[in-house]
């Protein structure tokens, strides 16, 4: 078994299918075959649904899982996340030399909205020049209306843009994404993602595991006797360092990393493993973020 133990909250994230619904079978499944009793995974899920995230319908096995408008808009833009870190690693996004300046005064009153604003633009990458004021390589303003709303972005939000900036230490755009966003800092983040891709793949493709079932509502895993349960803590274990490593990564764009940049590597490392566990137990339902586009199931 694989030394990783699954966190409940990252078992549950991984069972969602791209309508943003998951079987409760299907969740209580896939933890027991990553170690984990139902308790734990119960606790995990009432407090995603106190912090808004999702909303349970039903009880025991024979319920399921709905992601609520502020999971499916954090969720979406996970996807759009992935997606430009891989379209930034092949060259299809390149920088325009805009600097994009995020700025926002909000009353005290609305402490919330101001809460929403500064997690938002943190989440997507943005660096704090000072109270109020952020500053992104990329336009971030469709991602704010989603990650806070339309009202808050259009009452508080003033951007600009700029092909230059002038302060300490700013002698050229590289030089303001090291001071801004440091290089070692993304490269930390990214240890246990090389940690995890480079422990020994589990399993073998002629004793892939199956599934049994059409959907998460019927789902049973089975095949333990050929290591089931080492593959979903395997890849459970691969998904966790790969996300975390992307929500502390503010993909720059690669003009502004010095060249080669080791998460790039990192990254299609990952993309060739995850298409190898797909290859393994296509029927394994495992954060479909992480599928490259067109493959998700519908």
């Amino acid at each position: 078994m694989s030394e990783y133990q699954a966190a409940p909250r990252t078992v549950v994230e991984a069972c969602f299918d791209p309508q943003g619904t998951a079987s409760l079978a299907y969740v209580y499944d896939l933890a027991a075959a990553a170690g984990l009793a139902d308790q734990p995974v119960r606790l995990a899920i009432r407090r995603l649904e106190a912090a808004g995230v999702l909303r349970q319908e039903g009880r025991g096995r024979k319920g399921r899982l709905l992601l609520t408008d502020a999971g499916r808009l954090r969720s979406d833009t996970d996807v759009r996340l992935v997606r430009l870190a891989y379209a930034q690693d092949a060259g299809l996004a390149p920088w325009d030399g805009l600097w994009r300046l995020h700025t926002f005064s909000v009353p005290e009153q609305r402490r919330p909205e101001r809460d929403a604003l500064r997690t938002a633009l943190t989440r997507l990458g943005a660096a704090p020049l000072a109270p109020g004021a952020y500053l992104s390589p990329h336009d971030l303003l469709a991602e704010l209306v989603g990650e806070t709303s339309e009202s808050t972005v259009g009452s508080y939000l003033v951007t600009a843009e700029a092909t230059r900036l002038t302060g300490p230490g700013f002698t050229d755009p590289a030089s303001v994404a090291e001071r801004l966003w440091p290089a070692a800092d993304t490269l930390a983040a990214y240890r246990p993602l090389a940690e995890a891709l480079a422990a020994e793949p589990v399993g073998t493709d002629h004793d892939s595991p199956e599934l049994t079932g059409t959907d998460h509502g019927s789902t049973e895993l089975i095949g333990t006797e050929h290591g089931f349960p080492e593959l979903v803590a395997s890849a459970l274990g691969l998904a966790d360092a790969f996300s975390r490593a992307l929500e502390h990564d503010p993909l720059l764009p690669p003009e502004l990393r010095p060249a080669p940049w080791p998460p790039a590597r990192l990254r299609h490392a990952f993309r060739e493993r995850w298409a190898a566990i797909r290859r393994q137990a296509p029927d394994l339902s495992l954060f479909r973020a992480f599928d490259p586009p067109g493959a998700e199931k519908a």
